[in-house]
């Protein structure tokens, strides 16, 4: 595959500034240093072997970049964390998948004093290929979460949260928007000055634009803090119910176990090891109830303060559920949606970074996914490799 001459040109000279060029000051820090203003900046080139995550395999070269200012307060007693951002990429051959996406989040925080937590916002436009799709899709993401710890006696604190989030794609025609409210409550029983006991239940609502919907009743219980020796982090399961309503109501429920964790292991003072484990529902862009398994395990090898690498591997499940396809794309391809599908996929990744000094970075990454599916079209291998430069001020 070849680029496009202007797009090379553009590359060339993208990365040449950024290598040769010291970007003015753009590190402010005011209030007597409470206040903090960081920009940071990226180009690079990638290769994806499969843009449209099916079995079709159509690859392109990609250039990417991205400008991101960041400001913090740490003052008082409520911190606040906000930043914009846009990320764009450009194709060297296939047409009409170019893209800028902004991005905005907003955070407050309230660390000291009885009550403690967090208040965040977030807008973003995303782009990406949807692997239970198997195309590319378009949307504006928006979402909003309260998260809050109050200590009720010596040993008890309850923990309740709140959230919004809503999913709106571009092409509203083929794609279902999806909005989706959450309130949970969780119980903290202190077991050690460094391990709690947790139960919590999360009542979870969703409905689609084309008049579904379901409402999640989820119960889990597990263990914060440290874990057993050396191992930190936090992990629960449990077992949820998904009631289908709306014109979706004569469906029958489903029921399955749910978990949720992450944990961390330092081997020594240059390698660490983190593993995460996720089991919940899922609603597709075309309105698919899914109940999705996926596991991780990644590791962290910093050999000096320049160089560092990191590699990680992946598995995961996904079955697809209900009494209908209600979500099929066309008559010609039945199959890519609906009750009989069920797709296993495994990933992994490995990154090489190094950093120039403070302010500049480089990095080299490699990920592979290969998908099985009972649908033909998701069946399907796909990889990427990407170079990039980032500066930070």
């Amino acid at each position: 595959m070849i680029f496009r001459r202007e797009f090379r040109g553009g590359l060339v000279g993208a990365l040449t500034a950024w290598v040769t060029v010291a970007p003015v000051k753009a590190l402010i820090s005011l209030n007597a240093g409470h206040d903090h203003i960081f920009v940071t900046g990226s180009v690079g080139v990638s290769h994806d072997s499969n843009v449209f995550a099916n079995n079709e395999a159509r690859s392109d070269f990609l250039f990417n970049s991205s400008l991101q200012a960041d400001y913090t307060r740490r003052a008082g007693w409520i911190g606040l964390d906000a930043g914009v951002r846009i990320d764009s990429s450009r194709f060297a051959e296939i047409d009409g998948e170019d893209f800028a996406n902004p991005s905005f989040n907003l955070n407050l925080l309230k660390q000291t004093g009885r009550t403690t937590g967090t208040l965040a916002v977030t807008a973003a436009r995303e782009s990406r290929a949807d692997p239970s799709l198997s195309t590319r899709t378009s949307s504006w993401n928006y979402t909003t979460d309260l998260n809050l710890k109050y200590p009720v006696v010596k040993r008890l604190a309850l923990a309740p949260q709140l959230g919004y989030a809503q999913r709106e794609y571009v092409d509203e025609e083929a794609f279902a928007n999806l909005s989706t409210y959450h309130a949970g409550m969780d119980l903290y029983y202190i077991l050690t000055s460094d391990r709690d006991a947790i139960a919590g239940y999360r009542y979870r609502s969703g409905q689609t634009s084309r008049d579904t919907g379901f409402v999640d009743h989820s119960f889990t219980t597990g263990i914060n803090g440290r874990i057993i020796r050396r191992i930190n982090g936090g992990i629960r399961a449990g077992y949820q119910v998904r009631v289908p309503n709306g014109i979706a109501s004569g469906e029958a429920n489903f029921g399955s176990w749910t978990a949720s964790g992450v944990l961390t292991y330092p081997l020594n003072k240059k390698t660490s090891f983190s593993g995460r484990i996720s089991k919940d529902f899922s609603t597709t862009a075309t309105d698919e109830y899914v109940d999705n398994t996926a596991a991780s395990l990644d590791v962290q090898y910093a050999y000096s303060s320049r160089w560092s690498a990191s590699a990680g591997i992946g598995w995961g499940n996904s079955r697809f559920l209900g009494d209908r396809a209600r979500g099929v794309m066309s008559p010609e391809s039945p199959e890519i949606l609906g009750p009989q599908r069920h797709d296993d996929y495994i990933n992994g990744n490995v990154t090489l970074d190094y950093s120039l000094n403070e302010h500049f970075k480089f990095s080299l990454s490699h990920l592979w996914f290969k998908n099985w599916s009972t649908s033909t079209v998701a069946d399907f291998v796909r990889s990427n490799w990407s170079f990039n430069v980032v500066s930070r001020w």
